[in-house]
């Protein structure tokens, strides 16, 4: 009996203060082996000590919101600096008209520009008007040779020969060295003259502007066959009038000293020939005249003349 009351009593003096678990114990606890698996005891790890307090889903989105708040109000209480703020400029005008874009095509082009080329193409195309020539072409069924025709009915060589360089567009002095009738032949051309401007176009002459060299001494003159009466019956010449976008047919009379020479040459001679409109005017208003560019002709190869009838 005494035994049990020993017992009893020690057990009922014994709480559970007074459990003490020994140290060696203690750390085995303590291991990883004890605590789970190993994913399991460092997610307890990384928690207990609180690196990633606040790290929810929104702790990041939190924090920069704060930030935010934060930024927003220190401006808030600081003066606003403009210093980086362009400031308007009292003296920079606002782009005019000519400075507008246009839309041409597919781009847009700057009004003053299209200004630009509209003002050189109507230039053009005004002086095209005032200054281009007329066009003038031969024809073939009317280029005739007047063999009946005496240059010494009225007066001599001297005399003829004078008159000539005063009214006609002489070529050369020296084609001029016969005083026989028949050694000269008198041809008159039909020309077609063509104006394509709205002004009425003046040619007063025709001149030879170019002659195969070896008949250069042949050429005695090339004149408009247009003339006026005068007292000694010669004619003085007048020229040609081409009216506002119309066509005429002239005459141009060609002299030229057929001494030694065959028809073929006298043929050749011809055709080569290049002619020109002298001191040609467009008339742009009432007595008022403006000079143009002279009208070229190229004889065409198929007008035939002839030596003999």
């Amino acid at each position: 009996m005494a035994i049990d009351r020993t017992i009893q009593t020690k057990r009922s003096g014994a709480t559970m203060d007074s459990l003490k678990v020994p140290d060696n114990i203690n750390e085995k606890l303590s291991h990883n082996a004890y605590k789970g698996s190993k994913t399991n005891a460092a997610a307890e790890e990384i928690f207990s000590s609180n690196r990633y307090s606040k790290q929810t889903r929104f702790g990041a989105a939190d924090n920069k919101y704060e930030g935010s708040e934060h930024r927003a109000r220190v401006r808030r209480d600081d003066p606003i600096d403009d210093s980086f703020i362009p400031k308007p400029d009292p003296n920079k005008k606002a782009p005019d008209l000519l400075h507008q874009g246009v839309k041409v095509g597919s781009a847009y082009v700057e009004r003053k520009k299209v200004i630009i080329w509209i003002t050189v193409a109507l230039v053009l195309l005004i002086c095209a008007l005032l200054f281009l020539p007329p066009l003038m072409n031969s024809t073939t069924q009317d280029t005739t040779v007047d063999f009946n025709r005496n240059i010494f009915q009225k007066m001599g060589m001297t005399e003829f020969k004078t008159y000539a360089l005063s009214n006609y567009s002489v070529y050369n002095q020296e084609a001029f060295s016969s005083e026989k009738n028949e050694n000269y032949r008198v041809i008159e051309m039909t020309v077609h003259v063509q104006n394509s401007s709205p002004f009425q176009v003046v040619i007063p002459q025709y001149k030879a502007l170019y002659v195969p060299t070896m008949y250069e001494d042949k050429v005695c003159y090339v004149t408009s066959a247009k003339r006026a009466a005068t007292k000694d019956g010669e004619g003085k010449v007048v020229g040609d009038v081409i009216e506002g976008f119309q066509g005429k047919d002239v005459t141009i009379e060609l002299m030229i000293n057929v001494a030694d020479m065959t028809e073929e040459e006298l043929d050749e001679c011809v055709t080569e020939m290049v002619l020109s409109t002298v001191n040609a005017k467009k008339k742009i208003a009432k007595n008022v005249y403006v000079p143009c560019l002279p009208a070229v002709l190229f004889i065409s190869n198929a007008v035939t003349v002839q030596l003999d009838p």
